[in-house]
């Protein structure tokens, strides 16, 4: 790489550049995902175990289709974007910078996605089955299609940003920006965050709160451990006491 200055004309157009290269895979990808969007909704409908999932108006199926597509796209793309982002920021950084960068990209991609595969695998049908237990008899059971792919939007994407926390909590703990007692300082605020978050996020009812936020705080203590393990407390400086005047007299 050329290590001279380049100017703001020059970074502007590497960024209209990468930015180009992203729409167009995202963009490609789409419309080759979108004849395989309908085998997939077909597939979500079945793991869903509700007797009757509905649309209510005419383009819900259709923009259905479009919201699994793009979550698709994005996914698949996502290794593209992550590193046109950091090929773009790379370069201003120090070596230290470009370290964090590298295993936050490379790992916490990794992390991510599996998150997501936790959540959907795990808590999507653990919290279905839970939650069509309070269905009584004599009570249909109907979803809207648009309200079931929210759902589980809400209940994947989050533990996709919460796998990644106990790394760079561990990250972090290593270059000595924050220490373990943290942890311990803001447990209190931390099991409140968690359930705040949980509400926002979780689908409104009780159950789905209840699981999120517990997992969310479950990740703050993996990530007090992770950062115990990786700590590195700073080196202390080397005293360098002047000797006093006269100290040799006499």
């Amino acid at each position: 790489m050329n290590d001279r200055e380049m100017s703001l004309t020059e970074h502007l157009t590497e960024l209209r550049n990468r930015i180009t290269i992203v729409l167009v895979v995202v963009g490609v990808l789409f419309l080759g995902g979108f004849f395989v969007s309908q085998p997939v909704l077909h597939w979500l409908v079945e793991r869903a175990h509700v007797k009757h999932i509905i649309v209510i108006g005419v383009p819900e199926a259709f923009f259905a289709l479009i919201k699994i597509d793009l979550m698709m796209a994005l996914i698949v793309s996502s290794p593209l974007i992550l590193y046109e982002a950091a090929s773009f920021v790379m370069p201003g950084l120090t070596s230290t910078e470009r370290k964090v960068v590298a295993v936050v990209v490379g790992p916490g991609l990794v992390l991510f996605l599996a998150g997501m595969a936790v959540g959907f695998w795990v808590f999507v049908p653990l919290v279905l089955h839970v939650m069509l237990k309070f269905v009584g008899q004599g009570v249909a059971e109907y979803w809207t299609l648009s309200n079931y792919l929210n759902f589980i939007v809400y209940l994947t994407v989050p533990f996709g940003f919460l796998a990644e926390l106990p790394l760079i909590s561990g990250l972090l703990a290593h270059l000595g920006i924050i220490e373990p007692s943290m942890f311990k300082r803001w447990r209190r605020y931390a099991l409140v965050l968690s359930f705040l978050i949980a509400a926002i996020v979780a689908p409104p009812d009780a159950l789905s709160m209840l699981v999120i936020g517990g997992a969310i705080y479950l990740v703050y203590e993996l990530s007090h451990i992770v950062a115990r393990v990786f700590y590195r407390s700073p080196e202390p400086a080397p005293s360098t006491m002047p000797e006093p005047w006269g100290g040799n007299q006499g």
